[in-house]
């Protein structure tokens, strides 16, 4: 379920339904990344730019994150580029609209 909450200052806080992709592994062995992610928007115009990108965005996720491997991720440089890229990528498919941040609440490597 899509959730999206307004602060005081007018940003909208919208989270996304929750990713699970398969990793890439050296040895083959099956790894999962499982996240929840919630992007900071400027305004509730954004959010009406999301709901019908939905279908790409959930493309884009699942055939970027597939690509990483667990050590990409690891620590607090690997949390950062990936919010970045992904940042990135939203703002690519839902242009003109803009996120201003993609926040990681949740983020699992079984």
């Amino acid at each position: 379920m899509l959730q999206r909450q307004v602060s005081p200052d007018g940003v909208v806080f919208y989270t996304l339904p929750e990713v699970v992709v398969n990793m890439q592994t050296a040895d083959g062995r099956p790894t999962f990344l499982k996240l929840k992610l919630t992007l900071e928007l400027p305004n509730a115009d954004a959010v009406d730019e999301l709901d019908p990108n939905m279908p790409r965005l959930q493309d884009m996720f699942q055939s970027f994150l597939r690509e990483l491997r667990p050590e990409d991720l690891s620590g607090s440089q690997g949390s950062y580029q990936l919010r970045m890229e992904i940042l990135r990528r939203v703002n690519l498919v839902i242009a003109p609209s803009k996120a201003n941040a993609v926040l990681i609440e949740e983020m699992l490597i079984n």
